[in-house]
C-alpha cells in the first residue's frame, strides 16, 4: 500500500528490488498478521529496520504482540527471516502514520520509534516523523499509562522530539520530569542514578540495541531514549 501523505518521512523504500522481488518480499510479511481480536498486551515499532532487534525481544517477552512497520522492502525481507517461528509478531509495510490509522483508541501498550529519520537540513525539518499530528495519533491508539518511546542518535533530533512532547498535552515526558526532582537532590556516591539530560541516555531494560545503533555507536553517537507516558 502507498502512503497517502504527501510529506515522506523515510528517504526510501527499496533497492534493487525487481517486481517479483518486492511481490516475495510483501508476500513473506503478509504471513505475519495481527490476531481477528488485538492481544491485551501490543507494542508497536514504527521503521524496524531489519527487525532483528523486535525479534530478540519477541522472543524474550512472548506474553506481548509486537506489530512493527516499515516501508523500506528491503528491511522487511530481512525482518521476515527474523521473525520466523514467532507466534507474537506481526509486520506491515504501511506508512507509520497510516498504521496508526488504522488501529482502535486505547489498543497499543507501547509505541516505539527507533533512529527516525533525522533529516538534518532546516529545510527538511518538514519531513520529521515526530510532528504534533503524529504525536496526536500516538496518543489515541495508547492506553492510559502506555508508553511513547523516540529514540535517536542525532542531538538535534532528540531536542526537536522534546520540543513536541513539552507542547503535547496527553503525553508529558516521563524521564525528564523525573530526572529535574533528582536535580533537588545531590547524588551519593558513584552509583547514583544520573541527573538532567544524562537521564535520557539511559536505555530502558527491555531495549535491544539495533544494528544501525550498533553502527552509529562505532561512529561515536550515542542514542538518546526519550519517553512520554500517556495520560490517563
Amino acid at each position: 500500500m502507498q502512503p497517502t501523505h504527501p510529506t515522506f518521512t523515510t528517504g526510501r523504500t527499496s533497492r534493487r528490488l525487481s517486481d517479483d522481488d518486492k511481490a516475495a518480499v510483501l508476500a513473506a510479511v503478509a504471513a505475519f498478521t495481527l490476531p481477528a481480536t488485538l492481544p491485551p498486551v501490543l507494542e508497536l515499532e514504527l521503521g524496524i529496520g531489519n527487525g532483528a532487534a523486535m525479534a530478540a525481544r519477541a522472543r524474550a517477552n512472548p506474553q506481548r504482540f509486537y506489530l512493527g512497520s516499515d516501508v523500506y522492502l528491503n528491511g522487511l525481507a530481512q525482518a521476515a527471516r527474523a521473525a520466523q517461528g514467532l507466534d507474537n509478531v506481526a509486520l506491515t509495510n504501511l506508512d507509520a502514520r497510516d498504521l496508526l490509522a488504522t488501529l482502535p483508541p486505547s489498543s497499543v501498550q507501547r509505541v516505539v520509534v527507533p533512529h527516525p529519520d533525522p533529516w538534518p537540513k532546516a529545510s527538511h525539518h518538514k519531513r520529521r516523523l515526530v510532528q504534533p499530528a503524529f504525536l496526536s495519533a500516538c496518543a489515541r491508539v495508547l492506553q492510559p499509562g502506555g508508553e511513547l518511546w523516540v529514540v535517536t542518535d542525532w542531538p538535534d533530533y532528540a531536542f526537536h522530539t522534546l520540543a513536541m512532547l513539552y507542547h503535547h498535552p496527553l503525553l508529558p515526558l516521563h524521564q525528564t520530569t523525573e530526572a529535574a526532582g533528582r536535580c533537588k537532590v545531590k547524588p551519593a556516591g558513584a552509583g547514583a542514578a544520573p541527573l538532567g539530560p544524562q537521564a535520557l541516555a539511559q536505555p530502558p531494560a527491555w531495549w535491544v540495541p539495533t544494528k544501525y545503533q550498533q553502527k552509529a555507536a562505532a561512529l561515536g553517537r550515542e542514542a538518546w531514549f526519550i519517553q512520554a507516558v500517556r495520560r490517563g
